[in-house]
């Protein structure tokens, strides 16, 4: 059976790829970046605690009983002296079963909380829920409100979503690095672990727009 599920989402995958280059990913991810941070209204101070962020801003999730989730995105790490690190390209994905039915598009933000869950995510995959616990990111209106919200998780979710979908949650879901993207923007021979100790990079225009979106989070 979990071949199927993988089978399924296999051939989705195939069948809705955008092929977005790493500049259109990197540009897509800054507007994604600004928009989830305007509609979600994340509490301040769970930003400024965040040691790493991971922004997909068009993950397709899909189900028919046998259900899917994908996307490419980017990360960065905040460093020691508090800025934040050059992105690396990332591949978001998940497979289930169970009752689900629908479509939808989502911007999706993580916001990682432990140093072992940045780790995970620098050391080439992460699995959410087993790597690394994963719970829906509070909200501002309720973070002040509510002492009883649960603030361990190692990785903090949010979405913005268009569509109707009724199913799982982001409990499962692989984050990968994109091996591929980040020799296309880069060049041969990086790795994630050489990229977000380079100094800032503001050579592009999409990467500025990148930066002028995270850098607005101290």
């Amino acid at each position: 059976m979990k071949k199927l599920v993988y089978l399924f989402i296999s051939v989705v995958l195939f069948a809705t790829a955008s092929f977005a280059g790493a500049s259109e990913e990197l540009l897509n991810s800054a507007n994604s970046l600004k928009e989830i941070l305007r509609v979600n209204k994340i509490p301040i101070k769970i930003l400024q605690k965040a040691r790493a962020l991971v922004v997909v801003p068009s993950a397709t999730k899909i189900g028919f009983f046998i259900g899917g989730e994908f996307g490419d995105g980017v990360a960065s790490i905040r460093k020691g002296d508090g800025s934040w690190s050059n992105p690396f390209f990332i591949k978001l994905q998940s497979g289930s079963l169970g009752w689900q039915f629908g479509y939808e598009h989502n911007s999706i933000l993580l916001v990682f909380n432990s140093a072992k869950s940045v780790n995970s995510l620098l050391n080439r995959s992460i699995t959410m829920g087993a790597d690394a616990s994963v719970s829906a990111g509070p909200l501002a209106k309720t973070y002040e409100k509510n002492s009883k919200i649960d603030l361990s998780a190692e990785v903090f979710a949010y979405r913005k979503s268009e569509g109707l979908f009724l199913g799982v949650s982001l409990k499962g879901a692989v984050v990968n690095q994109d091996n591929d993207k980040n020799i296309e923007y880069y060049g041969n021979g990086i790795k994630a672990a050489d990229i977000v100790t380079m100094p800032q990079k503001y050579d592009t225009y999409a990467i500025k727009e990148y930066f002028n979106s995270i850098n607005t989070i101290q």
